[in-house]
């Protein structure tokens, strides 16, 4: 069988990523690596046996040899890519926010249905062994908690992310991926929000929330988010779900998990990934291909996408109104 030819385009930390992933999976040649700046695009071709290199996205959407696009650049450039790549009817891989608006998410979603591609969204968590073991100990969760608080970038670092034209802000540029696990986590969509929110880096706008939600079954969930710093006691990084005499912790950011069952022994599985950042993501990779081959998978699609980011919208919303929002249905 021919392999799938893959071009990347955005070849900063999490473009790097894919194009090694896709390097090393054994089930797809890298044809291209694509940024604006050319040295580092020339960089990671050379690192990665890519081949070839370029500045010029609309040349490698359209090229024959290119089956899956894996999109990687900043958030305000995804819209007008993926719309390129659904033209030509190339596959792709999204990374997340998925655009800047909801608008923006459901035109790409109704490209995407009419070229009949498979679309992926770049929420590598999912694939985690610590996060899939929490979804089979918990399948429906009363309550939800999620506590994603990062160290703040250092100076220069990911700037980008602060510049809400080509970010969409930093809130919600990460807040995306707390909001696409608590929805996989508990099979439910979140209807309504309350939210406050601070600046803790001095930003314009809030990088930082603490958010209460109700889903759509009667379960509530709680969200701490932002770039406060570092917690001692888990991780920067954790998930709890809980039903009635059973939970389940994911921290280390995907990597351990503990699951407690009253009158029992706590259950602790550890991932031997390292690195859940590659894990999760060659494990998306992976499950892609299946799809474009024609296996049947559970895939992040173009849906998750934009719920994820209508529901961070919402959060924003909440904070700046001071008072509850129901969620919009689609």
């Amino acid at each position: 069988m021919t392999q799938l030819g893959v071009a990347v385009v955005g070849c900063g930390f999490q473009g790097g990523i894919h194009a090694r992933n896709v390097a090393r999976s054994g089930r797809a040649r890298l044809v291209a690596c694509v940024d604006v700046d050319g040295e580092r695009a020339d960089h990671l071709a050379r690192t990665t046996g890519a081949g070839r290199s370029g500045t010029r996205p609309e040349e490698v959407l359209a090229s024959s040899d290119v089956d899956i696009v894996v999109v990687a650049t900043t958030t305000h450039t995804h819209h007008e890519l993926a719309l390129e790549a659904a033209r030509h009817e190339k596959h792709m891989l999204l990374e997340k926010p998925m655009a800047m608006t909801v608008d923006e998410c459901l035109e790409i979603e109704q490209a995407c249905s009419e070229a009949g591609i498979i679309a992926a969204l770049g929420y590598k968590f999912r694939f985690t062994d610590a996060v899939r073991e929490a979804r089979r100990a918990v399948p429906s969760p009363s309550v939800l908690v999620a506590q994603t608080l990062y160290d703040p970038s250092p100076q220069g670092a990911n700037a980008w992310v602060d510049d809400r034209a080509l970010s969409g802000g930093r809130l919600v540029s990460s807040l995306v991926h707390s909001v696409d696990l608590l929805r996989y986590l508990s099979g439910e969509e979140i209807i309504r929000i309350s939210a406050t929110g601070a600046s803790i880096t001095g930003t314009a706008d809030p990088d930082t929330t603490t958010a209460s939600l109700l889903f759509r079954n009667g379960a509530i969930g709680s969200i701490v988010h932002g770039t406060a710093g570092a917690s001692g006691l888990l991780s920067t990084w954790s998930f709890q779900t809980a039903d009635l005499g059973t939970n389940a912790t994911v921290h280390d950011h995907g990597r351990r998990l503990i699951v407690h069952r009253q009158g029992e022994a706590d259950t602790i599985v550890v991932d031997p990934c390292g690195d859940p950042y590659e894990a999760g993501t060659a494990q998306l990779f992976d499950a892609l291909i299946d799809a474009v081959e024609g296996e049947t998978t559970e895939l992040p699609g173009p849906r998750d996408g934009t719920l994820s980011l209508l529901v961070a919208r919402c959060i924003e919303q909440a904070i700046a109104g001071g008072q509850a929002v129901t969620v919009p249905s689609l």
